[in-house]
């Protein structure tokens, strides 16, 4: 599921400190822990501590606007907790000010590191050496106890063999916030595609065509538009399904 926030862009006036001739568009990523009620309306909304209290306080207003499809166990609808991930950019505005532009990414379990994002698995060394590369479709079961093994791998391209060591160790070290219906935590399934490739341009060069890129996006559009990212998760079985962005 994509979806922009509202209409579009939300534009936020924030504090002339930060801005400058200079400054140049930052994208980033939030996340947030957030409790539903049986109608599947939020009503507690706590966001990643280490961003500024400014953004934590815009993306916990645009969350509580939102509706969800509540969880039900026996047709009964229930409570719970889901936690849900964002793009972001934030945008120099003429003048003193800045704006931020956020777009829904996916909710589900959350990452008891707390982090936005997942970290990608480590590269073998082995397949490095052979100027290997493989991408795959990787289903992760996330158990009640936060721990997670995998379910299945799909081979899209290349060959298993060289990564697949890697990809289990990967999966059974990551930790999770499981989702919550009726204050007891749920299994759930999520989908990972994983892409080993190995770097064709410099650390440089890249960090430059990033910044290109954000410059050219009008307030981050092309960072918060529908989301494109070939890496995104994707949550299979979540009892929650999102309704509406406010």
């Amino acid at each position: 599921m994509r979806m922009m926030l509202g209409a579009g862009l939300l534009a936020v006036a924030m504090g002339a400190t930060a801005a400058s001739k200079e400054a140049e568009p930052v994208r980033f990523h939030a996340n947030a822990r957030v409790e539903l009620d049986a109608y599947g309306v939020p009503r507690q909304v706590q966001v990643n501590e280490k961003l500024p209290p400014a953004i934590r306080s815009v993306v916990e207003q645009q969350v509580m606007q939102w509706r969800f499809e509540p969880a039900r166990v026996n047709g009964v609808a229930m409570a719970g907790v889901t936690h849900v991930f964002l793009d972001a950019c934030l945008a120099p505005l003429p003048g003193d000010g800045m704006s931020v532009a956020m777009n829904y990414r996916h909710h589900g379990p959350g990452y008891a590191s707390g982090a936005p994002l997942l970290s990608p698995p480590r590269f073998p060394p082995s397949a490095a050496r052979y100027n290997q590369e493989g991408s795959f479709r990787v289903v992760a079961q996330i158990g009640e106890d936060g721990r997670a093994k995998i379910a299945s791998v799909e081979t899209v391209s290349g060959s298993l063999k060289p990564f697949e060591q890697a990809l289990r160790d990967w999966v059974t070290s990551m930790r999770y916030l499981p989702e919550e219906v009726d204050g007891k935590p749920i299994a759930t399934r999520v989908v990972y595609p994983v892409a080993f490739s190995l770097p064709n341009v410099s650390i440089k060069q890249l960090r430059e065509e990033q910044r290109d890129a954000a410059r050219q996006s009008v307030e981050c559009q092309a960072a918060v538009g529908e989301s494109k990212d070939p890496q995104r998760p994707v949550v299979l079985d979540s009892p929650f399904k999102l309704k509406e962005t406010g």
